[in-house]
């Protein structure tokens, strides 16, 4: 968890999610659907798992992707400095947006649905994590270093988190 930016991104990277699900029931073509908008052939279980694997390792190169920039901002610290914390800020909501913006160009194949709201909670739980570390970080530094000792004591156990790996999401998958 590198800072509220990251939290807000996961909050939009959620939104996407959520919307490419959605839209996997809508009758796209890359979501599982005939061009005919009815629904693709079944496919194998072979190719089911394939599709699927494709989908992770898509997710996983750009978390990888995010990991190393968040790591070369500020070392991957989950409890930066709030001087530091403020003054990333603005660069590490860019590196949400981005994020987000690639996350959405991710086609959701419907057998990976559970996998994408495996990652959409993990975002809305990491969000909800930035927004309360953004509230405490504008009421001055002993609010913020309040929230950042809450958050070591519980944010690592939050099944959100686990749920992740489980989907075969990598873990660099949490720096969103």
């Amino acid at each position: 968890m590198g800072g509220m930016g990251r939290m807000r991104a996961i909050a939009i990277a959620a939104s996407y999610c959520v919307l490419l699900a959605a839209c996997s029931s809508t009758g796209h073509p890359s979501a599982g659907h005939s061009s005919t908008g009815g629904p693709a052939p079944a496919a194998s279980s072979s190719s089911t798992g394939d599709t699927v694997q494709s989908y992770l390792d898509a997710v996983n190169v750009l978390c990888d992707g995010l990991e190393q920039k968040v790591t070369a901002l500020n070392g991957g610290q989950f409890d930066i400095p709030l001087k530091d914390f403020l003054a990333q800020l603005r660069q590490h909501t860019k590196l949400e947006k981005d994020f987000d913006h690639r996350l959405a160009a991710i086609a959701v194949p419907h057998a990976a649905a559970g996998q994408a709201r495996a990652l959409t909670a993990y975002i809305a739980f990491a969000s909800k994590l930035d927004a309360a570390r953004l509230r405490a970080a504008r009421q001055g530094a002993t609010a913020y270093k309040r929230e950042i000792d809450a958050e070591k004591k519980t944010a690592a156990s939050d099944p959100s988190i686990a749920a992740l790996g489980t989907a075969g999401f990598s873990q660099s998958c949490t720096a969103r």
